[in-house]
């Protein structure tokens, strides 16, 4: 016998149980590279609410790269927006070459990304909420279309003429007969009102005509092709819009521990970001080795800052770990402080490693005489609309916004914007690098300032390269 779970409590069991609901997935391939192949479980989708659905997807990685990586595969269940083409991961399981768990993530961040085109991302998307195709929207459009002209006849209402270019229909029409089904809607109107009002106080006739019957549906159908300017546009449900943050007024970030339970540590953290860099402890630092190169891209407008997403395979070494390159993003001014000073803007390299720790470089950014190659192709990239996204054919070489200087501060944060995720490792070079008045002005355009203030050391260390 199956037992067929409620959409809440089979969500629950796939958070809390993923070994029971792994046993019984079944991996179709979405995409295949030389390194990984990108699968989905189709029988995982659950149908949430306010237009979301849930599914497990997988990453299975190369004998190759399993080695470098330290896993074999990476299971995640991500919430899919269908309405916004977006997207958020609210769990990853790891696991060995023997489908072992070797660790779980979870309580992420749940802000949504959107789904670029033609990425992996957006393949996902299509398979989890399949919007429909042409041929489906003429369907539906020929379904409508016929309902309307039933409910029309019903109701005895000459349906609408349409367009033609025909010389024996005069080129008004069309707009003479919406006018005139409008002005029926109108007089129906108040006959309805006084029908319904004498409805209340008196008993209904006990044979009433087929068409009376008939006559309320075919008012809302009049009604629904009549242009009225109080009928408001139909819309998603957003009954389930997670709130939003940013670095000003009821969010800013003196309230972005009130706004959701879980960001309680912006608040009560002891290790929070940024911090003002003085009295560190001089010594002799390993120089971060970086592996960066040549890298398609792609730029996203978050709305508070600009996020650049790159290809795979990047990343640095801190400490004897190796973290992958993820994105990297700007601040103005940079949100760091050296001995109480902040540069004109900063990049953030956000990396993550086999184990999911965090590890952020920062680059300081100063006003020079001369415009940054690499920044002047991003800001020639910039995506046309706040919350969108542009991938472009050009290429980029984050390298090319790196010190030649190894020297850097190194210590114990956390993100600086929500979720606050403390245990981040940050490395803050001290070399700055220039960018013209001009592409610092581009970007103070965009974004007013988009920085978090300085956080307490409460006591931290600092070490600082000799």
């Amino acid at each position: 016998m199956i037992v067929r779970l409620p959409v809440r409590y089979a969500l629950l069991a796939a958070l809390l149980l993923p070994g029971l609901v792994s046993a019984e997935q079944t991996w179709d391939m979405v995409v295949r590279d030389r390194e990984r192949t990108v699968e989905i479980d189709r029988s995982s989708v659950i149908q949430s609410d306010g237009g979301q659905k849930v599914a497990w997807a997988r990453i299975v990685l190369s004998p190759e790269r399993a080695a470098i990586e330290g896993y074999a595969s990476v299971k995640a269940m991500n919430r899919y927006d269908c309405y916004n083409r977006s997207f958020f991961t609210l769990k990853r399981v790891y696991l060995d070459e023997r489908h072992v768990v070797l660790r779980e993530e979870g309580g992420l961040d749940e802000s949504p990304v959107l789904a670029a085109r033609n990425s992996v991302d957006e393949r996902l998307w299509q398979e989890v909420c399949k919007p429909p195709s042409v041929s489906d929207l003429k369907k539906i459009a020929r379904d409508v279309t016929a309902i309307a002209e039933a409910a029309n006849a019903d109701a005895g209402i000459t349906p609408l003429v349409p367009l033609s270019r025909s010389a024996a229909v005069p080129a008004d029409t069309p707009a003479r007969e919406t006018e005139r089904i409008a002005r029926h809607a109108r007089s129906r109107a108040p006959a309805t009102e006084t029908k319904t009002a004498s409805a209340e106080s008196s008993p209904p006739a006990k044979h009433a005509p087929s068409s009376r019957r008939n006559a309320a549906p075919a008012s809302e159908a009049v009604a629904a092709l009549a242009p009225t300017a109080s009928r408001p546009p139909l819309a998603p449900d957003f009954a389930f819009r997670r709130p939003e943050w940013s670095y000003e007024g009821d969010t800013g970030p003196d309230k972005w521990s009130a706004l959701r339970p879980e960001w309680a540590v912006c608040a009560q953290g002891k290790r929070q970001s940024p911090i003002d860099l003085r009295n560190g402890i001089k010594v002799d630092l390993e120089a971060p080795r970086f592996d960066y190169r040549e890298t398609g891209f792609r730029i996203a407008d978050t709305g508070r800052t600009l996020r650049v997403h790159v290809g795979a395979g990047m990343g640095v070494v801190l400490r004897g770990q190796r973290y992958e390159l993820e994105s990297f993003e700007f601040h103005r001014p940079s949100v760091e402080r050296i001995g109480g000073q902040a540069s004109d803007m900063v990049v953030h390299f956000h990396h993550r490693n086999a184990a999911g720790h965090i590890a952020i470089v920062a680059v300081l950014l100063e006003s020079g005489e001369r415009p940054h190659p690499l920044i002047q192709t991003l800001w020639n990239n910039l995506p046309l609309e706040r919350g969108t996204d542009y991938t472009p054919t050009v290429t980029i070489d984050p390298a090319q916004l790196l010190p030649a200087s190894a020297s850097h501060y190194l210590f114990m944060g956390s993100l600086e914007s929500p979720p606050c995720t403390e245990g981040v490792l940050w490395a803050v070079m001290k070399e700055p690098l220039y960018l013209s008045p001009e592409q610092l002005a581009i970007f103070a355009r965009l974004y007013a300032r988009n920085g978090r203030p300085i956080q307490p050391h409460n006591g931290r260390l600092i070490l600082e390269s000799r």
